[in-house]
């Protein structure tokens, strides 16, 4: 299959990855491999494990494999990050950089079949490998007040409340199967000034707060994070790029935790102690963002931000 995945902010997240010497690493997010296979050709690698839920990423790493015998995939979820990798190596090995880059591959938003983008037309699915569910079934089963929710607390919408009603209402005339036929449903919620002065689709947010919430995607990103550190070498860097605000508070609020910048906490970590151990350095005190000119030539990396912390000795 073709790979149409174009990675966001590559030299930025290289810059952090050592050169001066030979390096374990794991790209906990395969996705492309762009970032996997950059650092295969450009680095000093003695070992490589990507990681990816998502079941294409053993087509779109078949090369990798062939042609580096340092390099290997493990398919599953990086909330197992710990658990993955030591089934792999049997052996309690450190690495130098742990990379996550949390925002969905253009092979999954640009292939109407896997339902995750309001622009293609598809089944509503929304998973990223062995989901529970799907978005159809939240869509056609859940409660107006559940729907709501979800809506509010994952896609940060301010008329969830209209789109649950708007939903709820369309269904009992007929089952709603398709992402078009939702991102028009959502659309009809908007007024014609509101669509006006948004920067974004109607459907943006809607479609956000199914996909996190089908993927479980807030858990399992504090999860891994957490996971993270002890697979860390001392000096060792966490590098992960965000995409959305609710992805991003949870970062920078694991970082300043684990660097002991703790005057604000998060309701992601209500099990993390004010005086616990500091683990990290913070190493980006603010994220860095893409340049004009990658947003200029990839639109889709307007969001992104990097943040990096690197491993305590």
């Amino acid at each position: 299959m073709q790979n149409n995945h174009i990675p966001v902010m590559l030299e930025e997240v290289l810059a952090y990855i050592p050169s001066d010497k030979k390096i374990n690493v794991i790209d906990a997010t395969f996705g492309g491999g762009s970032y996997s296979k950059s650092i295969l050709n450009k680095f000093n690698v003695n070992k490589l494990i990507a990681i990816d839920r998502d079941p294409i990423s053993k087509v779109l790493a078949e090369d990798l494999i062939k042609n580096f015998n340092n390099f290997s995939l493990i398919n599953g979820c990086f909330s197992r990050i710990d658990s993955l990798i030591f089934e792999t190596e049997n052996q309690n090995i450190k690495y130098d950089a742990i990379i996550f880059d949390l925002g969905l591959s253009s092979n999954q938003l640009d292939n109407g079949e896997r339902g995750f983008s309001f622009m293609k037309d598809g089944p509503l699915d929304m998973g990223m490998g062995n989901n529970d569910k799907k978005a159809s079934d939240i869509i056609n089963n859940y409660s107006e007040e559940k729907l709501s929710d979800i809506i509010f607390k994952y896609g940060e919408e301010r008329l969830s409340r209209r789109i649950a009603k708007k939903i709820v209402f369309s269904r009992k005339l007929k089952l709603i199967e398709s992402t078009a036929e939702l991102a028009n449903i959502i659309k009809k919620t908007f007024s014609f000034a509101q669509i006006n002065k948004s920067k974004i689709n109607p459907a943006t947010k809607t479609f956000q707060a199914l996909r996190v919430y089908v993927n479980d995607e807030l858990n399992e990103i504090t999860i891994a994070l957490n996971k993270s550190i002890e697979l860390l070498k001392p000096n060792g860097k966490l590098i992960i790029v965000s995409f959305q605000s609710l992805e991003d508070r949870i970062v920078k609020d694991f970082l300043n935790h684990n660097s002991g910048k703790r005057r604000r906490s998060s309701r992601h970590y209500p099990e993390l102690a004010e005086d616990g151990s500091i683990t990290l350095n913070l190493i980006t005190k603010k994220p860095i963002r893409p340049s004009v000119r990658e947003i200029n030539e990839n639109p889709r990396s307007r969001s992104a931000k990097l943040r990096v912390g690197e491993k305590i000795n």
